[in-house]
Parts: C-alpha cells; sequence; structure tokens
C-alpha cells in the first residue's frame, strides 16, 4: 500500500511539473514581450526641448527609417542623425515650416526625390554628410532659398553627367559655405577630387566621338587627369562627425588619432579630440580653425605641445584654444 502510494505520489508530482513549467514559460514570454515593447517605445520616442527660445526635436539613436507623421510641426531644429533612413521621398519635411536646421548625417541615404526638402523656406543649415548618395542635382536645392550650410562630404559621388547641375551650383562664389570638403568616388579618374574645386566640365565632358564620361578614351585620345595622392594624414571630414547646432562641434573622439587631423572646417566652434592616442601637438595644428573656442584633448598621450598650437588668432588679441588637456 505505501509502495502504491509512493507511485501515485510520483506520477502526481510528474504531471504537475509541464504544467508548472509551461506556466513560468509563459510568464517569461510576456515578461520578455514587455520588455522588448518597452524597447521599442524607447527607440521610438524622441526627446523635444527648448534652447535660446528655439525647440528642438532629437530623434537622433533612434532606429527611425522615416519622419513620423505625429510629430510636433512647430520646431527650429530637427536631429535624425543614426537612424536607419534611406530614402527622401517628396514633401518629406513640408509640415515643418519654420525648420532652420535639419540634421540626417549618418543614415543609410541613398535616394533623394526632388521635392524632398519642398516647404523648407527658413532651413539655413543641412547636413548629410556620412551617408550613401551617389548622385543629386541642383533641384534638390530649389525649394531652399534661406540655406547657408550644406554638408556632404562622405558620401560616394559619382561624377558624371548626372551631377553636373550640383557641382555648378555649389561652385556659385556666392556659395561659399555649400558642399565643402564633398569628393568624388567615381569615376576612377575623378576620385578624389573636391565637387567645390574641380573642373565642372570633367563631370560631363562634351565628345563629338560619342564618348561616355567614365569610360576608357580611345586610342590616340588624351585620358581625364589622375586622381591627387592620398593624404598621408587623416581627414577630419571623413572620419569625424559635425554638428552645428547649438553651437557648431567637431566630434572626433575615441578615432583611434595619433596625430591631429587635416582639413578642419573653419568654422567649428568646440572640438572634442578626447580617448585617442595623440602624442604631440605641432605649430598651425589648429590655424585652420580660426574660430575654435573650446578643444578637448584629454585621455590621449601627449608628450609634446608646442605652445603656439594652441593659441588662435582673435580679434581681441591671442587666445588659448586648449581648453581641457
Amino acid at each position: 500500500m505505501r509502495l502504491l502510494s509512493a507511485l501515485l505520489l510520483l506520477l502526481l508530482l510528474s504531471s504537475a511539473e509541464p504544467r508548472k513549467g509551461g506556466r513560468n514559460r509563459d510568464r517569461g514570454m510576456a515578461r520578455g514581450k514587455g520588455r522588448a515593447n518597452a524597447v521599442k517605445r524607447q527607440t521610438s520616442e524622441c526627446k523635444e526641448y527648448m534652447e535660446a527660445g528655439e525647440k528642438y526635436l532629437d530623434c537622433q539613436d533612434r532606429q527611425l527609417t522615416g519622419v513620423q507623421q505625429h510629430w510636433p510641426e512647430d520646431i527650429h531644429h530637427l536631429l535624425l542623425a543614426r537612424n536607419k533612413i534611406q530614402v527622401l521621398r517628396d514633401n518629406t519635411f513640408s509640415q515643418f515650416k519654420i525648420l532652420k536646421s535639419l540634421d540626417l548625417q549618418q543614415n543609410e541615404i541613398y535616394m533623394v526625390e526632388d521635392g524632398a526638402f519642398a516647404g523648407l523656406g527658413q532651413l539655413t543649415t543641412l547636413l548629410l554628410q556620412h551617408n550613401k548618395m551617389k548622385t543629386a542635382s541642383e533641384e534638390h536645392l530649389l525649394p531652399l532659398p534661406s540655406l547657408r550650410y550644406l554638408r556632404l562630404y562622405d558620401n560616394p559621388w559619382d561624377c558624371r553627367c548626372s551631377l553636373d547641375s550640383l557641382v555648378r551650383t555649389l561652385q556659385v562664389p556666392s556659395n561659399r559655405n555649400l558642399g565643402n570638403y564633398a569628393k568624388c568616388s567615381e569615376p576612377d579618374a575623378l576620385r578624389g577630387q573636391k565637387l567645390k574645386k574641380m573642373r565642372p566640365e570633367l563631370v560631363c565632358p562634351e565628345d563629338g566621338e560619342g564618348q561616355q564620361p567614365g569610360q576608357k578614351p580611345q586610342e590616340g585620345q588624351d585620358s581625364l587627369p589622375k586622381p591627387p595622392p592620398i593624404k598621408k594624414h587623416p581627414d577630419a571630414n571623413s572620419l569625424c562627425h559635425t554638428y552645428m547646432f547649438p553651437k557648431p562641434m567637431l566630434d572626433c573622439k575615441s578615432k583611434e588619432l595619433k596625430n591631429i587631423p587635416s582639413g578642419l572646417p573653419s568654422d567649428i566652434v568646440r572640438m572634442d579630440l578626447s580617448s585617442n592616442s595623440i602624442t604631440q601637438l605641432r605649430p598651425k595644428d589648429f590655424v585652420a580653425a580660426r574660430d575654435l573656442k573650446l578643444l578637448n584633448l584629454s585621455s590621449n598621450s601627449l608628450d609634446q605641445i608646442d605652445t603656439a598650437a594652441c593659441v588662435l588668432n582673435d580679434p581681441g588679441g591671442p587666445m588659448s584654444a586648449c581648453g581641457s588637456l
């Protein structure tokens, strides 16, 4: 009898365990689903705040693939850096009538329709660097009469006929802050040339023989100029990230730099070079950064600092830019 009772008890326990485990699994799945929803909500929500009387909507690092219709329309600055946006359709931003700056850097943008920026008559700053754009035209800029700053570098620009009107627009003297530092990636003969300084006729050469730009010249024809040699020092615009608001800043933190990068933008006010492997500061390292006020060089390996490196020209007299070493 005792043996039979023990067997019945074991059977009851064994049949109860799966049900208990199932309930636990259900609870675990529910908890996991709740966590997933919480993460999803967190990544989709943007931060709205005021600074200097202007409204910012910070939607950076949210895994976004496009603009949300429920966003407030009365914003002055829209920050969309480091998302997953690939295509900008016509009228994507048309509801933001008073927008002054639009930061789209570090996305995956490869296509921009002609009317993508329609309605942005007050936009002064457009950041499109570090994307996958190969071509664009003057048509994209026509809805932006107030545009003063345009960043296009670190895109794989295909310098053939489809880029001709953009190159000519960037080279208009009054557009001195549009498209600085952007370079050709294709064709091979033009690789490395700056859109701002290259000869426009090389983008879309007139050829009576019917030769297409980028094709190898026929025997007896002159080839296009060879691309310039690769720079020995890293270029700040390809390695670092630029932010224009609230103050122009160049973020070169943790880029494994051993030297001060070349090509520093002249309008940068703050520069973060912390957490690198920089060992020395040489004279004229920062001479191009005329507006630089604050320089962060913490967590480097500095063992040689030339005093002239930290002295910048200023209307009020010499000024030290090395605010944090």
